[in-house]
């Protein structure tokens, strides 16, 4: 498999930390850790995916891992599947609206790593295989935006911020 993720010949790109921007202004919030976001990146039970395209935003939500700085998500959706075909850019959000983690990337190859689906496996308590759904959508980030509130639905301000390129 060429490029960068699981089982790659590459090495995973470090995040580089960059200012974030609130309502036009750099962040003066603390700085969010990458380990915090990549932890949540890692637990998440749903990855909403948004492709750009024909038409408005229409959020998906689906099952995935991270692996290696890379987003492996199964897509599931036809529709999905051909807005990504036509641009493979994509952006990924978790659920929360407090504590909150933003992937922008690209779709890149297709993902049949057998480590992988074990790995997905395991986390989701399933059976995916290729034969039965494909292979998983390869997410190659290039930023990852994140912070945290500091109270119940971000009304009093956010605690801390990061924003992260990783291409």
């Amino acid at each position: 498999m060429l490029g960068r993720g699981p089982g790659s010949t590459v090495d995973p790109v470090e995040p580089v930390p960059e200012p974030l921007r609130f309502y036009g202004s750099v962040s003066e919030t603390d700085t969010l850790e990458w380990a915090w976001v990549e932890g949540e990146l890692e637990r998440a039970g749903t990855y909403w995916v948004v492709t750009r395209g024909d038409g408005h935003p229409h959020p998906r939500p689906v099952w995935g891992v991270w692996s290696e700085r890379t987003l492996l998500l199964s897509i599931g959706s036809p529709v999905i599947a051909r807005a990504l075909q036509a641009d493979p850019l994509v952006t990924v959000h978790l659920e929360s609206g407090t504590d909150v983690v933003i992937v922008e990337g690209r779709a890149t190859e297709p993902c049949a790593d057998a480590g992988i689906l074990a790995q997905y496996n395991e986390k989701y308590d399933w059976g995916y295989t290729i034969d039965e759904y494909g292979p998983l959508t390869t997410i190659t980030p290039s930023a990852v935006l994140a912070w945290r509130s500091t109270d119940w639905a971000g009304r009093g301000g956010f605690a801390s911020s990061g924003r992260f390129r990783l291409a």
